[in-house]
């Protein structure tokens, strides 16, 4: 996780990039997710996620952060994308007459997603445990392919922007369409933090 010491750095903390998450890093990630969520007017989760987006880059790579919250304290840190892979940058869909990948907008919406479970995984959308968009948000429709966000069209709405593996690759390819991925190795272990039904809110930095 030397990425994210580069990352926090950049946004004034002073850690030593060893790639050792212990607890000066942890303490340098919550000042700054905190102080983000007071600019911001956002609210604290007792229990949730924070999304990190690093760049306005469709990089096809799990090189933003997401942080996972338990009773106001940090759990857990891992890699993510907050943005779609290459093939639907390169093949957008259209939705609402707008032809465009999906990009969740930097927000935070109360309430907005489901953790959804079973006892049987194979029965779950992507056979695993996935947190579901139930609120609408506002999101880009990005469509001329050239590998940035242009943040120029917006639509507002269920568009399945949900929460969820993206399985044991380094590259996020037909794994997101607009979705928050993580990579299975630490999804897996974020889900352990959950329960069924549970609700809770998309919060998006960037």
């Amino acid at each position: 996780m030397k990425n994210l010491q580069i990352y926090l750095n950049t946004k004034g903390a002073n850690l030593v990039t060893d790639g050792v998450i212990g607890t000066q890093t942890l303490a340098a990630l919550d000042t700054y997710i905190k102080g983000q969520m007071t600019l911001r007017h956002y609210v604290m989760p007792m229990n949730g996620l924070v999304w990190l987006r690093t760049d306005m880059v469709f990089s096809n790579k799990f090189d933003d952060f997401v942080v996972c919250y338990k009773n106001y304290r940090i759990v857990y840190v891992a890699p993510a994308s907050t943005t779609a892979g290459d093939f639907y940058v390169y093949n957008p869909l259209s939705v609402g007459g707008v032809t465009g990948t999906a990009v969740a907008v930097a927000q935070q919406v109360t309430k907005s997603h489901k953790f959804v479970t079973s006892s049987s995984w194979k029965s779950l959308w992507l056979g695993a445990p996935y947190f579901q968009q139930i609120e609408p948000i506002t999101i880009y429709r990005d469509g001329n392919k050239d590998n940035k966000v242009d943040g120029l069209t917006r639509q507002f709405g269920l568009y399945g922007i949900n929460f969820h593996r993206a399985g044991i690759g380094n590259f996020v390819n037909k794994w997101s369409a607009g979705c928050q991925t993580v990579p299975d190795a630490h999804w897996f272990e974020i889900i352990k933090r959950f329960n069924p039904g549970q609700v809770i809110d998309f919060t998006l930095i960037d």
